[in-house]
C-alpha cells in the first residue's frame, strides 16, 4: 500500500525547496544560452529558435558565401520583425555578456562578421518590407532579402537603386560601400543613402541622416555596419532604369595580354559614365596540358542605354569565344551571364583586395599583378576549386559623384582614375586544417607581394580582416570618433566580429 504524505509534509518539502537558490536547479549554460532563454521569454519562440534541427535554423547556418562560417553553431537564432525586436535582442545580449552576430545576406567571408559560435545570431531576413514614393523617388527597404528582390520590386516603376552587381547579394553590401554597374554615374551604393533607421550598441533606435545624427550617417556610408549599430531600414535615392546594352564576352587565355591592354586603356581613358566593366581572369584546378584549357577571361560589359557606340569596341575587336551583348532590363543585367547565375557560389571562399592608380605606372603594374597571380595559380594546383582576379575600374566620374553628396562618404574617395583588384580563392574541400591555413598564408603573400597604391582606399567589400582597410580611408580619424561615441564601452568591438580600428 502506497503511503501518501500529509498536507503538512508537502508544505514542509515546498518550504525547503523554495529556500534553495535557483542555481540549484539550473545547469551552468553560459552567456549564449542565458541570452537565448531571456529572448525566448521576451520575444517568444516564433521569433527565437533554439532547435538546431529546425528548418529555419539550418537555413540560416548553411547559407553563407564562405562555407567555413557554417561550422559555427549559434545558441539560438533571432528573427526580428521590427527594429524594436532588434533593440530587445541587443539589450538582452548585453545583459548576458553573450557573443553575437548580425546576418543579412551572409556574403562577407570573414570569420564572425555574420556568424557566431555559442552565442546569439540575429538573422534580419524577416525585415524585408519595400516601398517606393513616386513623388520623392525615394525607395525604402529593410535589410532582409537581396538586392535582386529590390531591383525586381522597382522594375514596374522603371527605377532601380545603386547596389550589388549580382542579384543574389544581400543589402549589407552597401554599408561597406557597394560597387555597382551604375556607380560611374551615381557613386557607390552608400552614396545614395538618404536616411537610415539604426539600433545602436546600447539598444537605442535612432535615425541617421543629413540632419539627424549626421556623424553616424557619415560612418554608415561606407564604414562597414558592424562597428556602429544595426541598420534596420534604408531610405535611398532611386535611379532611372530603362534599356541597357549589356552582356559578357569570353576569351581564351591566348588573348590575355590584349585583354589586359584593353582594360588598362578603359581605366585610363574612358570618360563615358554610362559605360562600366568588370574584367575577370579565372583559373580552374584542371591540368593545363599546355593548352590553356584551365583558364578563361570573362568581361562583363554594361552600358546604361540601348546604344553603347564605341565604348566597348576595344573589347569586341579582340577574337573571342562568346559574345552575349544585347538589350536587357536591369534585372537581366544583374543576372548575367544567364538567369540563375546571380548568386555568388558557396565554397571555402576568401577575398583579398589591392588598389592601384590609373597612371601609366599603375597600369603597368596590372600586368605584374596578373603574372604573379597566374604563377601562384600554377604552383598551387589541386589546392583550390577556383581562383580569380577581378579588375574593377574607378573613373573620375564615380569619385566626383561620390564626393558631390555631403562632401563624400567614409572613404573620402580620391579623384579617379584608379582601380581595385579583387582576388578570390575557393579552397579545395579536401584540404585539412593545416594545409588550408598554409594555402591561406600563401594567398596572403601573393597579394602582399606588390604594395597597394599610396593614398588610395582598399575596397572593404573585398578585403580580408588582416588588411585593415579602414586605415586606408580618408575619413578614418572621423570614423574612430564615431566608433568611440556610439560604442563607448566597446560592446560591439568585444562581442561581435567586424572591421577593427587599430
Amino acid at each position: 500500500m502506497l503511503h501518501t504524505p500529509g498536507t503538512s509534509a508537502i508544505g514542509l518539502v515546498s518550504l525547503l525547496l523554495s529556500a534553495l537558490p535557483a542555481s540549484a536547479f539550473t545547469k551552468p549554460a553560459g552567456p549564449g544560452p542565458y541570452a537565448c532563454g531571456d529572448l525566448t521569454q521576451s520575444l517568444g519562440d516564433e521569433i527565437v529558435v533554439t532547435n538546431p534541427f529546425c528548418a529555419d535554423y539550418r537555413q540560416s547556418v548553411n547559407t553563407y558565401f564562405n562555407t567555413e562560417q557554417s561550422k559555427f553553431k549559434p545558441s539560438c537564432i533571432v528573427y526580428p520583425t521590427s527594429a524594436e525586436d532588434v533593440s530587445v535582442a541587443i539589450k538582452a545580449i548585453r545583459a548576458s555578456d553573450s557573443r553575437f552576430a548580425i546576418k543579412a545576406g551572409g556574403h562577407n567571408p570573414n570569420d564572425f562578421f555574420s556568424s557566431v559560435d555559442k552565442g546569439v545570431l540575429i538573422d534580419l531576413s524577416s525585415l524585408n518590407e519595400k516601398k517606393y514614393d513616386p513623388v520623392t523617388e525615394l525607395a525604402t527597404f529593410g535589410p532582409g532579402g537581396t538586392f535582386g528582390d529590390i531591383y525586381e520590386y522597382l522594375l514596374p516603376y522603371n527605377r532601380t537603386v545603386v547596389g550589388a552587381r549580382l542579384a543574389g547579394v544581400g543589402t549589407g553590401l552597401a554599408l561597406s560601400g557597394g560597387l555597382s554597374y551604375l556607380s560611374s554615374q551615381y557613386g557607390m551604393a552608400c552614396d545614395s543613402f538618404r536616411e537610415l533607421e539604426v539600433v545602436t550598441p546600447t539598444g537605442e533606435i535612432v535615425t541617421a541622416s543629413e540632419h539627424l545624427n549626421p556623424d553616424l550617417f557619415f560612418a554608415l556610408r561606407g564604414g562597414g555596419g558592424n562597428a556602429y549599430g544595426v541598420v534596420t531600414k534604408y531610405t535611398v535615392q532611386s535611379r532611372p532604369a530603362g534599356t541597357f546594352y549589356a552582356g559578357v564576352v569570353v576569351y581564351l587565355f591566348q588573348q590575355n595580354q590584349k585583354v589586359l591592354d584593353a582594360i588598362g586603356n578603359f581605366i585610363q581613358y574612358n570618360e563615358d559614365p554610362k559605360a562600366a566593366i568588370i574584367g575577370t581572369y579565372m583559373k580552374l584546378p584542371t591540368p593545363d596540358l599546355e593548352l590553356n584549357l584551365d583558364e578563361a577571361i570573362t568581361l562583363f560589359l554594361v552600358y546604361d542605354g540601348p546604344d553603347a557606340g564605341d565604348a566597348f569596341k576595344n573589347f569586341t575587336d579582340i577574337p573571342h569565344l562568346m559574345n552575349t551583348l544585347g538589350h536587357l532590363d536591369y534585372n537581366g543585367v544583374v543576372n548575367m551571364p544567364f538567369p540563375g547565375s546571380a548568386e555568388l557560389s558557396r565554397g571555402r571562399n576568401t577575398f583579398r583586395v589591392t588598389v592601384q592608380p590609373g597612371t601609366d605606372e599603375g597600369i603597368d603594374t596590372l600586368a605584374t599583378l596578373y603574372e604573379n597571380w597566374r604563377d601562384w595559380s600554377e604552383e598551387n594546383k589541386g589546392k583550390y576549386l577556383i581562383t580569380s582576379l577581378d579588375i574593377q575600374p574607378i573613373p573620375k566620374s564615380l569619385t566626383d559623384a561620390s564626393n558631390a553628396y555631403l562632401g563624400g562618404n567614409a572613404m573620402q574617395m580620391p579623384d579617379g582614375p584608379w582601380y581595385w583588384v579583387n582576388y578570390l580563392l575557393t579552397a579545395s574541400e579536401l584540404l585539412w586544417d593545416d594545409a588550408y591555413q598554409e594555402v591561406q598564408e600563401s594567398f596572403k603573400e601573393l597579394v602582399n607581394a606588390v604594395p597597394a597604391g599610396e593614398g588610395l582606399p582598399l575596397f572593404i567589400n573585398d578585403a580580408k580582416l588582416d588588411q585593415n582597410p579602414l586605415v586606408t580611408y580618408g575619413g578614418y580619424e572621423k570614423l574612430k570618433e564615431v566608433k568611440a561615441k556610439y560604442d563607448a564601452d566597446g560592446f560591439f568591438s568585444s562581442y561581435t566580429g567586424g572591421w577593427e580600428f587599430p
